[in-house]
């Protein structure tokens, strides 16, 4: 024992108190854990997968995979949802709204909805909203945000003829749709009053730090997006991370088990359990694992429909 506390893997909080594993020692024990993990219980993966496949709305899919999550782990469940610069169109819709306004709605190769409200300057029928919807969507759809917005400018840049009245409409409101830069993911969170039961939270000033962490969902957020971008960097799908790691004040109590969804080899978004640095991890990695397989089987099934 003193010599895994002289080596960093034990601390003693003080005098009184026992030994207790440091950061350095969670992460000594997750890296060393492959041998040993075992397998994602039956009940588990049957759940998961009754659940997962009953769900036929993709925000709605998302919303009960935390709820799920949560149940089965005892802690907080979360869904990062694709953001809008990481999608591909299937379709754009303009729908006609009062006083020279448009909706115009992008919905993605997932089937994530993104809405923005556009000004005009002079009335539109919906009728011709019809007609620019399925021009605009002939055009863009299968491309990325990158690739759109470089096609809008060069359809922009290109002359057009009063012949063409219709599809300059249609351009210019994609253009100012795309022109902004693209809104956060949406985090979903489940089950974050689990945490309340856990004996790490009893002291009210780490409950509130907790609860800080939960209601700032862009702390989190950013520390979902930069997963995504070490992700890309390693390949690897699955990322622990414990307490100090997150370099977030308000997470130095907390680990989080993350892993990627995908659609074919295309990451979308992340899906993972938050909870004390003690979590069952042998429990939790594989049943993390599991659940962002059986999301990405699933989207990607029906993206091919």
């Amino acid at each position: 024992m003193a010599d895994l506390e002289e080596f960093g893997f034990l601390a003693q909080p003080h005098t009184s108190a026992g030994r207790i594993p440091t950061d350095k020692g969670f992460r000594f024990y997750v890296d060393h854990l492959t041998s040993s993990q075992r397998p994602l219980e039956n009940s588990d993966s049957s759940q998961i997968e009754e659940m997962l496949h009953s769900e036929i709305e993709v925000v709605n899919l998302m919303k009960k995979t935390t709820d799920l999550l949560s149940k089965l782990s005892n802690q907080a469940g979360l869904v990062l949802t694709p953001n809008l610069k990481n999608t591909i169109c299937r379709h754009i819709d303009f729908i006609k709204l009062g006083n020279a306004q448009v909706l115009v709605i992008f919905i993605s190769e997932s089937g994530l909805v993104h809405k923005r409200v556009i000004l005009l300057d002079e009335e539109i029928a919906q009728d011709t909203f019809d007609k620019m919807s399925k021009l605009i969507t002939s055009e863009l759809m299968g491309l990325s945000l990158t690739q759109i917005r470089a096609k809008l400018f060069g359809m922009m840049e290109h002359e057009k003829t009063q012949f063409d009245l219709l599809y300059s409409h249609a351009v210019k409101l994609s253009q100012q749709f795309f022109s902004n830069e693209p809104d956060d993911s949406e985090l979903y969170v489940g089950g974050a009053f689990n945490m309340m039961s856990q004996p790490e939270f009893a002291d009210v000033e780490r409950m509130r730090s907790l609860f800080k962490a939960f209601e700032e969902k862009r702390l989190l957020i950013r520390l979902l997006d930069k997963c995504l971008m070490n992700e890309d960097a390693d390949h690897n799908t699955t990322r622990v991370i414990i307490g100090e790691e997150s370099t977030e004040e308000d997470m130095r109590d907390l680990s989080l088990v993350l892993s990627s969804y995908k659609y074919g080899d295309r990451t979308l978004g992340v899906v993972g359990i938050i909870g004390p640095k003690r979590m069952d991890y042998t429990h939790i990695i594989p049943m993390v694992e599991y659940t962002a397989k059986t999301m990405s089987r699933l989207l990607t099934e029906r993206m091919d429909l």
